[in-house]
């Protein structure tokens, strides 16, 4: 489901029968029909090739959230498990419970309007939201990673704590990281579309499922295809990384993959 997700949106132009931002006002509101197939919106604007594009803003959204808090996470959060002492307190104590006591699309709201509207103040206000977690969760595998035998004999042995940090503790550190980045992936693009919903995220004319569903408040029953398409495309996105973020989490574990390969092998 993801794969097909990634597909369309980066096959958009292609798949996409009219450009986006096209508008036909004789054809507004017109319900889905084979020259428009998912209807179209009051411009006359094509609901299919604005969902479509609207895939790959709400994409490149989550890709760069997911990659920024994660990286910004895990870099925060190794130090601090690692390290300990008064950086780990003041780092876990102070930056990251006040990041996480605060609703994370509260605080999303609340950046993204000192910022103001746009693609890359979105991604930069949930960036900002988003790391604590990452570093919550990379803080504890750090600590525990960081007791076992084979960090002990690297640092026995008089490896530097840059070393062990790049080659010991982060590469243990990230399947934990990784799988948190799959389901989080499905958190930002609920999190731009809430964004742009309430005119904090993407300007028009940029097509984004969340500013569609915004324009379509006031056609909820005269033009229903402008509520249903784009809310199914949040539904599926949201579903797809869920659903690929359990699979990773089954694959990634030791104990749960020889679990399935048992069960596989006694069929």
């Amino acid at each position: 489901m993801s794969i097909l997700l990634l597909a369309a949106a980066l096959f958009a132009p292609w798949i996409a029968p009219h450009p986006p931002s096209a508008q036909d006002l004789p054809a507004r509101l017109n319900s889905p029909s084979w020259q428009h197939p998912f209807g179209t919106d009051e411009l006359g604007r094509d609901v299919l090739a604005r969902t479509l594009y609207g895939a790959r803003v709400s994409l490149l959204v989550g890709f760069s959230v997911v990659l920024g808090a994660g990286l910004a996470g895990l870099a925060v959060g190794s130090l601090s498990g690692y390290f300990g002492g008064w950086f780990d307190h003041l780092v876990n104590d102070l930056l990251i419970n006040a990041f996480l006591s605060f609703p994370g699309i509260l605080l999303a709201i609340a950046f993204a309007a000192f910022l103001g509207a746009g693609i890359g103040k979105v991604i930069l206000a949930l960036v900002i939201t988003g790391w604590a977690g990452y570093a919550r969760l990379a803080r504890a595998q750090a600590l525990k990673v960081k007791e076992l035998e084979f960090v002990l004999a690297a640092r026995s042995l008089g490896a530097s704590h840059a070393r062990i940090l790049l080659r010991h503790l982060i590469p243990n550190t990230l399947p934990p990281v990784l799988i948190q980045a799959t389901i989080g992936l499905a958190s930002a693009i609920l999190a731009e579309s809430t964004l742009s919903f309430l005119g904090l995220g993407v300007l028009s004319p940029t097509a984004s499922w969340g500013a569609m569903l915004n324009d379509a408040r006031n056609h909820i029953f005269d033009a229903p295809h402008m509520v249903v398409f784009p809310a199914l495309g949040i539904v599926v996105a949201v579903l797809a990384f869920n659903l690929l973020g359990d699979a990773l989490r089954d694959w990634l574990d030791p104990r749960t993959r020889a679990y399935l390969l048992t069960q596989e092998l006694s069929r």
